[in-house]
């Protein structure tokens, strides 16, 4: 049983992965000496926003004359995706679009590999999967065709512009979003406390972080390792818990940017991963408190991380309301594209995209604009809003023109490239 005093103040720091628990198992393995500094560097590979490191990572994520590929198949009736280039998109763009496709009912039964190369998509080919979705920088897409396609960023972050009251702040944040917090703030007593201590940043990691993330993604979660976040994170941020009644109940490890003015969350969690937080709204007025700390701390921005260019996200709805705006990543991912290349026109085809609006960007990071698909038979799904600041007016795209492109292409015997 964990008593209150258990959850404030962690008896036993979080080993890292892989190292001796309490009450038995291996031993540690004693740490690498070079250990922090391969931390350190792999942190910078993955976030630095400096224009040198950002060039050395689009050059060793140019895309070659052939990417691997996964084919993620359902059932008869429902659409078949293709992912191929950047390999980081295996586990974030694939995965997600999987999810979607299971909102309308088919989920995925497995995945096969192929390849894809330049002349799969050229005019006048197509290959087995009725949904083509190919992840490289901005520059080698520009070489591909792109007639009866749709390009969407990589990755983008959404970021509230910190007003100077709390005043103007609540009127950033929609008006259902504030009585729903207001209501639950009442109830809990909620409380903000910041402890950047490596003995936090343990229990953070061992009793909130890992948990949450293993509840709600199962053997498809990711995150940072441990020795990334102590030696590379939490130098250069802090740490934030919410408390109830002197429970540490949910908990945000954050990176500061170089000048200091933007706040960004990195880590997340709640207690045990139990999902009585996310009920109660824990983990939702977490977000809220980090806002007033960063206005009364005169915090001109907090980056609320990233998230997929659809619309459709759940992440994406739910931070919209507090006020965010989405924006290209200071990191590598800034010059990185998502094109989906239709291959097939059915229902399901139809679905999908009318099912899942999303953000397409301009040629050189030209305006964002949500992109709504519709037909004579669906609806635009103008439910799920993409009202944001900064973003242009949406924009709603018959799949009949969209899809015309697909009438001309010749069609590839079967066992052809995906």
């Amino acid at each position: 049983m964990t008593t209150q005093q258990d959850a404030a103040r962690p008896a036993v720091p979080a080993p890292p992965s892989g190292a001796a628990r309490p009450g038995g198992g291996a031993a540690p393995a004693p740490p690498h000496p070079l250990g922090p500094l391969r931390a350190r560097l792999a942190y910078w590979w993955n976030n630095t926003p400096s224009p040198a490191g950002r060039a050395a990572r689009r050059a060793a994520d140019g895309l070659p004359g052939g990417a691997p590929a996964l084919v993620s198949h359902t059932s008869a009736d429902g659409v078949t995706i293709a992912y191929a280039g950047l390999p980081v998109g295996r586990t974030n763009i694939l995965q997600l679009l999987e999810q979607q496709r299971a909102r309308l009912g088919s989920p995925t039964t497995h995945r096969t590999a192929a390849t894809v190369t330049r002349r799969d998509l050229a005019p006048g080919v197509r290959g087995d999967a009725d949904l083509l979705v190919l992840g490289a920088e901005e520059h080698r897409l520009r070489r591909l065709p792109d007639l009866g396609t749709v390009t969407a960023p990589f990755r983008l972050h959404l970021v509230v512009d910190v007003p100077d009251t709390h005043e103007q702040l609540q009127q950033l944040i929609s008006k259902r979003e504030r009585w729903q917090f207001r209501r639950d703030q009442r109830r809990r007593g909620w409380a903000l406390e910041e402890d950047p201590s490596p003995r936090a940043l343990a229990f953070f990691y061992e009793r909130l972080h890992t948990p949450t993330m293993r509840h709600r993604h199962g053997e498809r979660s990711r995150t940072e390792r441990f020795e990334v976040v102590r030696h590379a994170v939490l130098p250069r941020g802090t740490l934030f818990f919410l408390t109830e009644a002197g429970t540490r109940v949910a908990g945000a490890l954050c990176h500061w940017s170089k000048d200091r003015r933007t706040l960004t969350t990195r880590l997340l969690g709640v207690l045990d991963g139990r999902e009585e937080h996310y009920r109660s709204g824990a983990f939702k007025a977490l977000y809220h408190h980090l806002l007033r700390w960063a206005c009364e701390h005169g915090v001109p921005r907090v980056d609320f991380f990233g998230t997929e260019a659809f619309v459709s996200k759940g992440i994406f709805q739910w931070k919209r309301r507090l006020g965010a705006r989405p924006e290209l990543p200071a990191n590598h991912f800034a010059t990185k594209r998502v094109r989906i290349y239709p291959r097939r026109d059915t229902p399901a085809v139809r679905d999908f995209l009318v099912a899942n609006p999303l953000l397409r960007i301009g040629p050189r990071g030209g305006p964002l604009t949500p992109v709504y698909f519709t037909d004579d038979a669906r609806p635009p799904r103008l439910d799920l809003s993409a009202r944001c600041p900064g973003l242009a007016a949406p924009e709603t795209v018959h799949l009949d023109t969209f899809l015309a492109p697909v009438d001309l292409r010749r069609s590839r015997p079967s066992g052809g490239s995906a």
